[in-house]
């Protein structure tokens, strides 16, 4: 045991020497500050010592740079400035004749909180003046008080300004927890008291924000009811009650609402307004945040507002009865009956279903009246009369276009009460009327004009009015008219205008040896007797209008004829002759070829027709006769066999006013001439300019 302590004590003797200073040994370089890094708020100043041992602390000048100015400043003595939130290196330098040294210090630029706010969104919050809690409070404060009921957590939440500082965090703290616990998120009301809590920044501590806690004895049951009953009026209010239990919680008040404010609404007072038919609950929560609440279920009724009759009065015989409808509004109304009521059942009596029977003549009033708000009612007039029962005219009327009549009615009986009527027209293309029975003819035609009596009565009385059309005019269809001679003709007279009713002419002659004439409505029928001419004159029935035509009698059929038609060696000579008093400038006539047998020859360019039509025209005079080499001939082409017979018929001609004869077939006059013809002769000839397409020609004998 010696040994061993005496060992001990020499080795701790040992540890004390080598520990003491070696007198002349020397330290070691260094050049560093005694932090690595430092924290400073925007707008903080700060000085960090240096470490300065050997060589760096015995010579050379100190210097400062910072690598991040937007964030850190640092003067030539050292201090370093914090500007803006950020981080920057702030540099250190020693230099000596040999070499320098350099230090290095991390600052960190915090943004400071300013401000913090506690979220009271979800909390009871009063001043301390209100007079919910005045009453309960037993401390004074400066501060807004937070109620919460005891046995009730509330959540904490608090916001930090500005947003971007560096730490947001906060720190909640009770002046009481035996009153308030309060921790990191939220807080649980104890027991009833007192106390201040405060929301501190963690970054921050001297910002803070401070409530002062009033926790109470909490509601634990609400009920609502109305002493008016469960029903209200669209556009009315109801009062309702709150009663909250225990009676000695601290906030007796309640808070209300509406589940459906478009139907009924409610203050803070429980006054309920209703805006619409339908159901609504009404909710009652206790102001005192214990969460207790109590509800009553309305009806909104909606009630009539107004009443309106579709008709605007009523006319009734005695004895007669009608109907009045009436509508109650709005359609929403729950109850929407109606009350009949008549102002002299004497004279007009009214049930339940609006039927209105006339008693005697006289006038009363009708009024409809809502059944659930009798405030509301409309009412229409009612006169029971003496009713139209026939209404005549006197004799049918007849008048030309564009010309007025005035009707005569006459109403049965004569005390009716009202005898006015209004007219009608079945056809106003033709004849329209006026409200004085005025009648205006438009077209010819007739129409019926109907009288409706306005009483109500219905009865109407009926004229048929005829529309004629004046004739303004006539026209003989043509100035001249050619009549055969032992023939007739129609002339016809067009009466201006076509649709004038009188259509009847008289037509005379000037000279009845020459012709005589029938007549038939607006056609004349005329014969002709002997050649010549003479005047046709055609007078209207309606008005004397006239007009006239020349009429000329002759034997149109045979005025030319063929005056000579035979062969030469070579030719055919054909001679047409003029045998009117008149001349003509166009002659018509077919030929017609046969072979020796006397069968058809085909002539014609369509290859089928032994015939071709030809025409002369050039003027023949009266008796004159026909030129040479005036003669065309169309789609004729040379007969492949030699002609025996050749015929030329006069089909019809053309005088020099323009007037063109077609003879009727049966009367045309024909020439036909038979002769051997040589195979070698040609019988046309196409030397002739006149003739395209080389159509053949004839000579004409002199």
């Amino acid at each position: 045991m010696r040994r061993s302590g005496f060992t001990a004590a020499l080795l701790m003797a040992l540890i004390l020497v080598l520990a003491l200073p070696v007198p002349g040994a020397l330290a070691a370089d260094a050049f560093r500050f005694e932090e690595k890094s430092i924290d400073l708020f925007e707008g903080q100043t700060a000085q960090v010592p240096l470490i300065r041992e050997g060589k760096p602390a015995e010579e050379g000048t100190i210097t400062y740079s910072c690598r991040n100015p937007k964030a850190v400043s640092v003067a030539e003595d050292g201090t370093i400035t914090a500007i803006q939130k950020g981080k920057s290196t702030v540099q250190a330098t020693v230099t000596t004749e040999k070499r320098s040294w350099t230090a290095n210090l991390t600052v960190n630029v915090l943004r400071p909180v300013t401000r913090v706010t506690l979220n009271t969104e979800r909390l009871k919050v009063y001043t301390p003046s209100d007079p919910e809690i005045s009453g309960l409070l037993r401390q004074e404060t400066e501060y807004d008080v937070i109620v919460i009921a005891a046995g009730k957590s509330m959540d904490l939440r608090a916001t930090c300004t500005p947003a971007d500082a560096n730490s947001k965090r906060v720190v909640f703290s009770s002046s009481d927890e035996g009153i308030l616990n309060a921790g990191r998120e939220s807080a649980r009301a104890i027991q009833a008291g007192e106390c201040d809590l405060t929301v501190a920044s963690a970054q921050n501590p001297e910002v803070t924000q401070t409530y002062h806690v009033l926790v109470i004895q909490p509601v634990t049951r609400v009920t609502v009811s109305s002493p008016e009953g469960k029903t209200v009026n669209a556009g009315e209010t109801l009062q309702l009650q709150a009663d909250t239990e225990p009676g000695n919680a601290s906030i007796p008040s309640v808070t209300w609402k509406s589940r459906n404010d478009s139907i009924a609404t409610v203050d803070q007072n429980g006054l309920v307004t209703a805006k619409k038919k339908g159901t609504v609950t009404i909710e009652a929560e206790a102001a005192d945040g214990s969460g207790k609440s109590g509800s009553i279920g309305l009806t909104v009724a909606q009630k009539v507002t107004s009443v309106s009759i579709r008709e605007s009065g009523i006319n009734l015989a005695t004895g007669q009865q009608g109907y009045l409808h009436a509508t109650a509004l709005p359609e929403s109304a729950n109850e929407k009956g109606i009350v009949w009521a008549s102002s002299d059942p004497d004279i007009a009596t009214v049930n339940q279903s609006g039927q209105v029977k006339g008693i005697r003549r006289g006038e009363c009033t009708i009024t409809a009246t809502s059944k659930s708000n009798p405030s509301v009612f409309a009412e229409v007039p009612v006169q029971i009369i003496q009713r139209v029962t026939q209404i005549t005219f006197d004799e049918p009327v007849s008048l030309p276009v564009q010309t007025q009549a005035q009707l005569v009615w006459h109403v049965y009986p004569a005390d009716a009460t009202i005898k006015d009527v209004t007219f009608s027209s079945n056809n106003r293309k033709v004849a329209t009327v006026d409200a004085n029975g005025l009648v205006s003819g438009l077209t010819r035609g007739s129409a019926v004009i109907t009288a409706t009596a306005t009483d109500g009565s219905n009865r109407r009385g009926q004229i048929r009015v005829t529309v004629t059309q004046p004739v303004e005019g006539v026209r003989i269809q043509y100035d001249v008219y050619h009549i055969q001679l032992d023939g007739s003709l129609n002339v016809k007279a067009i009466i201006r205008p076509s649709n004038a009713n009188n259509q009847n002419v008289h037509f005379t002659l000037e000279d009845d040896y020459i012709a005589s004439v029938s007549d038939q409505k607006n056609i004349g029928r005329v014969r002709g007797w002997h050649p010549g001419r003479t005047t046709l004159t055609g007078v209207t029935e309606d008005g004397g209008f006239s007009d006239t035509a020349e009429i000329r009698v002759a034997d149109f059929n045979r005025a030319i004829v063929v005056d000579d038609l035979y062969m030469e060696w070579e030719n055919i000579r054909l001679v047409l002759r003029n045998r009117s008093d008149f001349s003509v400038d166009r002659v018509y006539f077919t030929v017609e070829t046969f072979n020796a047998a006397g069968e058809p020859l085909v002539c014609n360019a369509d290859g089928v027709s032994n015939f071709f039509e030809g025409m002369y025209r050039l003027e023949i005079p009266p008796e004159g006769i026909s030129e040479h080499y005036m003669f065309d001939f169309g789609d004729y082409v040379q007969p492949t066999e030699r002609i025996g017979t050749v015929t030329v018929t006069v089909t019809g001609w053309r005088d020099l006013e323009g007037y063109t004869r077609n003879i009727p077939e049966e009367q045309r006059p024909t020439q036909s001439f038979t002769r051997f013809i040589p195979p070698t002769q040609v019988l046309w000839q196409t030397e002739n300019p006149w003739v395209t397409p080389i159509p053949p020609y004839w000579y004409a004998q002199p």
